[in-house]
């Protein structure tokens, strides 16, 4: 465990950062290889422009751009969650604006990693006119395997 945190006010300014990511579309194709990939369906029809699709569609617009390089404060990161949140039903054919958003940053003391920071950001997706309508929200954890307890070991 480091003898003081690696949450410096560098690394803490980072929360609430913004950036733009770009553009993204629901296509008939990146809509049905997130519905194969997530129900193991291959779906018998497509939705015709503007009809609402499932919200699996998310997951192949997350494919479309790359994200914001988190800093590497510790050697190894795993994703240990990932949720998705709509304000309405993807369409479609649209094109949304996309923009990665850092929410926050914690240290964990302990546990299965050992001395831990969790990265918490979010991608939100905007209508032309600036409505929200989804985040793609995810949780980075860096980790040093050195510090991790082994499995079944208490602590």
């Amino acid at each position: 465990m480091p003898e003081q945190s690696l949450l410096t006010d560098e690394v803490r300014a980072l929360i609430g950062s913004e950036t733009p990511l770009g553009t993204v579309q629901v296509t008939p194709r990146n809509w049905r290889h997130a519905v194969e990939v997530y129900t193991g369906v291959d779906p018998k029809e497509t939705p015709a422009a503007g009809e609402p699709v499932s919200g699996y569609a998310i997951a192949a617009l997350e494919t479309d751009y790359e994200l914001t390089e988190l800093p590497a404060l510790l050697p190894n990161s795993i994703l240990i969650a990932n949720q998705w949140e709509f304000e309405r039903p993807l369409r479609m054919g649209e094109t949304l604006r996309a923009s990665y958003h850092l929410v926050d940053i914690t240290e964990r003391f302990g546990g299965r990693f050992g001395y831990s920071i969790d990265f918490r950001a979010d991608v939100v997706y905007r209508d032309d006119e600036g409505n929200v309508v989804a985040r793609s929200g995810r949780t980075m954890t860096q980790y040093d395997p050195a510090e991790a307890r082994a499995e079944g070991s208490g602590g």
